[in-house]
């Protein structure tokens, strides 16, 4: 009997990689023709990303921003070793096809800092009035320009000159954040932006991305990583991404989305500050795992568990047909709120102002996760 069930064990295994298999190579078949082949309103190499105003009227629009193109590419290059020679082929080509756009986000003067917009041409394409303001240091902020630079696989050169900028423009350095719980206030951990007039903010979800940029390049470590890393294993230890996610993070927002930014952290990096939190991280997202019904919720908490050692029950999704049923493309992984350096209470009655709140989607980027979440559970 028990040699019976172990016969019918690896059938059913074998079955599940077959099937996976199959279903890896379509999704990258997809991913890659969704890539734009020429300028228009996106730059060719991009992948088409849409932003809605949450509020009335919502106003569904293209956003030509260098965001989920980066974070995509920066994910297929982690995916490379998990991947057949051919659909190693595949998207090798598209990682090349997209390097063509990241110079149009890129500072004037060449230094490798970021724009979630192109350079000069404003905020919030398509919009009314907005769109005709013109942002400057403003608009360079620290987790495009990181995710912009693992993408790139850029030299460890520009990799410091980032790093500089990132460590001048930190807490405490020329200006103090407000906009945080006062028990962090003092913390000189690395700021959401980059331009040297703008106060200081935190993010939660942009933090790790920080974080995962310095220990993934090599960078020698000073204070502010030491900080940056405190900051975390407290956020960590008071449960504030299930307990008030919105406050500590006005662009990720989402329990899951912010499970999923730590655990791909803590996956990669051994980070002795984090580990005491692992049993009740695993411990968090099984609960988020079982109560939800958003299906790329559970495709990332999923991910998030396997990367930290769990084994969740799988995701089953027989077909790209299946998958795009769930209606994925209305799923936010990323906004953009009024309220990033506002201080208290302005910033809790912002937080919610709807009209004031967008909502980024990209098709080949919800596709991205599942097909991440594959390669995942079959390593």
């Amino acid at each position: 009997m028990i040699i019976l069930l172990s016969f019918f064990s690896s059938v059913t295994r074998l079955h599940a990689q077959t099937n996976d298999t199959t279903i890896i190579t379509e999704l990258i078949n997809n991913i890659a023709a969704a890539q734009v082949l020429t300028n228009g309103e996106f730059y060719a190499g991009s992948f088409p990303s849409f932003r809605e105003c949450s509020g009335i009227p919502h106003n569904y629009r293209p956003d030509n921003n260098i965001f989920y193109t980066a974070i995509s590419i920066f994910t297929l290059r982690n995916l490379l070793p998990g991947l057949s020679t051919e659909n190693k082929r595949v998207a090798s080509q598209v990682i090349e096809n997209a390097q063509k756009v990241f110079p149009f986000y890129r500072d004037v003067s060449g230094d490798p800092f970021y724009s979630f917009w192109p350079r000069g041409k404003g905020i919030l394409p398509h919009s009314y009035f907005i769109k005709k303001i013109k942002l400057i240091d403003m608009g360079q902020d620290a987790d495009d320009a990181v995710m912009s630079l693992l993408a790139t696989d850029a030299k460890d050169s520009s990799c410091m000159i980032l790093k500089q900028r990132m460590t001048e423009v930190s807490n405490g350095s020329k200006k103090k954040v407000s906009s945080t719980y006062p028990k962090y206030r003092n913390i000189p951990a690395y700021s959401t932006w980059l331009g040297y007039h703008m106060k200081p903010d935190f993010d939660l979800g942009v933090h790790c991305n920080i974080l995962y940029f310095m220990l993934d390049r090599k960078l020698p470590l000073v204070k502010q990583d030491s900080a940056t890393i405190q900051l975390l294993a407290q956020i960590l230890q008071n449960r504030e991404y299930i307990r008030s996610p919105v406050y500590i993070s006005p662009y990720y927002v989402k329990p899951a989305v912010l499970m999923y930014h730590i655990a791909r952290l803590m996956g990669r990096f051994a980070i002795p500050e984090l580990e005491a939190s692992r049993s009740q991280l695993i411990a968090d997202m099984q609960q988020v795992l079982n109560k939800t019904s958003s299906m790329m919720e559970k495709i990332l908490l999923s991910t998030a568990l396997l990367r930290l050692g769990a084994k969740p029950a799988p995701v089953d999704i027989s077909s790209i047909a299946e998958f795009e049923k769930n209606d994925p493309d209305k799923f936010i992984f990323f906004q953009a709120r009024a309220a990033f350096s506002y201080p208290t209470p302005f910033k809790q009655l912002l937080l919610h102002w709807s009209y004031m709140c967008y909502h980024f989607y990209c098709p080949a980027w919800d596709k991205l996760l599942w097909l991440e979440y594959l390669v995942e559970r079959n390593k």
